[in-house]
Parts: C-alpha cells; structure tokens; sequence
C-alpha cells in the first residue's frame, strides 16, 4: 500500500496546484452529485464490453485540497459523500490515479479532479481506473506476493519500483526488439512474435523482464479495455506508448497488443487476470 502512495505522489510533478475557495462538504456532494448519476448511465451504456465493466468502485474527488471520497450506498443505487480528508500534498489538476486509501480502511479507489466528468472521454478514464481497482481488489497483492521482483523492492524498502525501476530503456538492441515485438503483434507475424519475445527474455536480466511483463500485464489490460470502450462510444483509441522513445509506456502499447494476440488463442483469459499474467510471463 505504501508503494501505490508513493507511485501517486510522483505524479504530483505532472502539474500544478488548482487552488479554489474551500466548500463544505455538504456543497462538494452537491457538487458531484449529477456527475456521479453519469457514472451509472455510462456504466449501464458500457458493461457490455467486458463483465469487470459493471463493478463500480469508489471515486476520491480531489478538491480543496482534500480528497472528498464518494461511494455505493447500500443497494449499489448511487455515489454518496462518506469521507473527506485532507490530502497532505500538492495534487495537479488533471490527476487520474487508482491506489488504497489508508484513511478509508485501505480501499481501492479512483483518483480525480473534478474536470473528469466534463466529457465521455472522461467517463471512460473513470472506468479505465476502475479497472485498477479491480485488478488491485483481486488477485494483484497475491501477485506481487509471488512476483521476485516485487518482493525484492519490498525487501529493500523501494516503494517506487513500478515507476522509477531502471529499465534498459536507452539500450538499442533492446527498444528495437521491442519495437519489432509490437510491429509482428500488430501484422499478426506468429513466428516474429515467439522470435522477439524469446530475444527479450534472453537480452533482459529476470528483475528487467518482470517489470516489462508487470507493466504489460497491469497497464496494458487497463488499456486494452480503454480502448474497448472508447470504441463502443465512436471515440478514437488511445494510442500512448506508439511513438518516441521507449518508455514504461511502450509496455502499455505492447501489452495491449500481446493481450489481443493471446485472446485469439485463448478467450477465457480476458476474465481471468491472473491466468493472463502467467501467460503473458511465458515464452
């Protein structure tokens, strides 16, 4: 949990301090409450696309320089104000996070600033980040549990491995082979696809492998059902991690890719998430 505060708090350098006169809550839940009904309109418009879809999850408002938490009530009818906090750091305008909040009992939630609901495309980075919550309220500790990597960040008290881990990013040999992996996806190239995988296995060491797959397997499906939902609302995909230099976000790209390709093969694992992660670490 402290490793997912820590992956939030490197965010904070993406923007810049929204600064606006401080409501009471009662006036911020008033705020957000035709927002939030949206939230139950894009899901009924959307949970067809894939069955995590229908799982709603706790949407954490950043406001004030407070985090105003709105959650299901109940009968799972509507978002309701049930906890505000203050945030004790900066937060840019703009922010789209997923991480346990230590001050509501460690719950997932999705992490905003209230622009998020001025358009469909941000409906779906909401339902984007649930996918993080719901990755996060299933089967991702026991993975990092089981993952070397992760345990050895852990052990050595490296709570910001999955945004600052040194990957090969610079080393030619290894952004052009992916870079080939992504292209042998993207033409359906069986054999390319088995040959640059294998060259990755072989050029990374186990740690530098691990993360590409981590980050394939945890952005890459958050992407892979982005893109799913922006298709079904006639919105154009989301195509980060394409171009530039190699990046963590390339495995974005890669991974929504490789996670297409495998479905072909095998369909049952685009609902079972820690299936695909070991056969996303497979060769």
């Amino acid at each position: 949990m402290k490793s997912v505060k820590l992956f939030f708090l490197s965010m904070l350098l993406m923007g810049q301090l929204a600064g606006a006169p401080m409501l009471t809550a009662d006036a911020v839940a008033r705020q957000y409450k035709e927002p939030l009904v949206r939230v139950f309109e894009y899901r009924d418009i959307l949970k067809g696309v894939h069955p995590f879809v229908k799982h709603l999850y706790p949407i954490a408002v950043v406001q004030n320089d407070h985090f105003y938490v709105f959650d299901l009530n109940s009968e799972k009818t509507r978002y309701e104000l049930v906890v505000h906090s203050p945030t004790n750091m900066p937060v840019p305008e703009g922010v789209r996070a997923a991480f346990p909040l230590d001050f509501y009992g460690g719950k997932a939630a999705c992490i905003v600033t209230g622009d998020v609901f001025d358009t469909p495309l941000g409906y779906v980075t909401i339902f984007h980040e649930f996918i993080h919550c719901h990755q996060w309220e299933t089967v991702e500790p026991a993975l990092r549990q089981s993952l070397p990597l992760a345990l050895h960040a852990n052990e050595n008290q490296d709570y910001m491995w999955e945004m600052l881990y040194p990957f090969p990013y610079g080393e030619k040999s290894v952004e052009e082979t992916y870079r080939r992996f992504i292209h042998a996806l993207d033409i359906d190239d069986d054999e390319g696809i088995w040959l640059n995988r294998k060259a990755l296995q072989s050029m990374l060491s186990p740690f530098d492998y691990q993360y590409m797959v981590w980050q394939e397997w945890k952005e890459g499906f958050a992407l892979f059902i982005e893109n799913k939902l922006r298709h079904q609302l006639g919105l154009e995909n989301n195509r980060v991690g394409r171009s530039g230099s190699l990046s963590r976000l390339a495995f974005y790209a890669g991974g929504e890719a490789y996670i297409n390709h495998l479905l072909k093969e095998n369909p049952s694992l685009e609902a079972d998430l820690e299936a695909l992660f070991s056969k996303l670490l497979e060769i």
